[in-house]
């Protein structure tokens, strides 16, 4: 146990850690939040659980956000449901892992806060603007989705082609995962998260809009970095160290690599381009 603290401590120290950070700060609110309503719940005072929930909820009332603008950023720290943070922290971290060497920790911090706020957009629109919403009365959103979604459909637009195994159907490209999401996020505005679902599709375009500028303002340097990183896989999924890399000391390689999860390429000077550029013609 000391050891799982230890190592939360090194990562909230570290710089350039900020996936990690996201997922660390759903988790603890989430357990913060279960121990005040267990303990509520036994003193026979669940009620004041509820009323802080709603305060720090994205409510659908815009009367009541005005009373509340926290929200706007606090509802997407909250779960009430385990299997929710589960669900929203394993995807936040399998495709924030994907293109974090490419736009770097900042942007993909920023990108999580964009679209949480993308989803609160969307929510907000929807919920006081049509019709068959504003039907269903007053709401609440609370959650990490709209930003995670922003992330899975950023990841998918900067490397469409990545491919992970799903148990049953084997490898899959992430572009087909992220559209099936999509997908279903919209059919579900139907039902009866309505508000949830909005959300994701709010955070989902925002992840879009995101990685087409990204994308727009660094190319072609963008589609070295994407071959950069399918390399960098490669390497260290050797178990032996290949001759051909010796004369890039592996040392100096996952420095180099290091500095591109952190800052992005970008940051690299014109010697550790050329350093990087020289390794992967090696693996050619």
């Amino acid at each position: 146990m000391r050891s799982i603290w230890t190592d939360i401590k090194n990562i909230i120290q570290q710089p350039g850690q900020g996936l990690l950070k996201i997922i660390i700060a759903n988790g603890a609110i989430f357990v913060a939040l279960m121990l005040a309503r267990v303990t509520l719940l036994i003193a026979g005072k669940s009620e004041l659980f509820d009323a802080f929930f709603t305060q720090v909820s994205l409510p659908s009332s815009l009367d009541l956000l005005i009373q509340r603008p926290w929200s706007l950023i606090s509802y997407f720290f909250l779960h009430i449901e385990v299997f929710h943070l589960i669900f929203n922290m394993m995807f936040l971290y399998w495709f924030g892992i994907i293109i974090q060497d490419f736009i770097g920790n900042k942007r993909l911090v920023q990108l999580y806060f964009y679209g949480g706020l993308a989803g609160a957009t969307a929510f907000l629109l929807a919920m006081n603007t049509v019709s068959f919403f504003m039907a269903k009365g007053p709401t609440f959103l609370n959650g990490a989705s709209a930003g995670v979604f922003a992330v899975v459909v950023a990841a998918a637009t900067i490397r469409p082609n990545y491919q992970v195994h799903l148990l049953l159907l084997g490898q899959v490209r992430i572009k087909y995962i992220s559209a099936f999401y999509v997908l279903w996020s919209f059919i579900e505005t139907t039902g009866a998260n309505a508000g949830g679902n909005i959300a994701h599709l709010g955070g989902a375009i925002l992840g879009f809009v995101f990685a087409k500028n990204f994308l727009a303002a660094s190319r072609p340097q963008a589609i070295f970095e994407i071959k950069i990183k399918e390399f960098a896989q490669a390497v260290h999924q050797k178990v032996q160290p290949r001759k051909e890399l010796e004369t890039v000391p592996e040392e100096e390689l996952n420095a180099i690599l290091d500095k591109i999860s952190q800052s992005g390429y970008d940051s690299l000077t014109d010697f550790e381009q050329k350093r990087l550029f020289k390794a992967s013609q090696k693996n050619d």
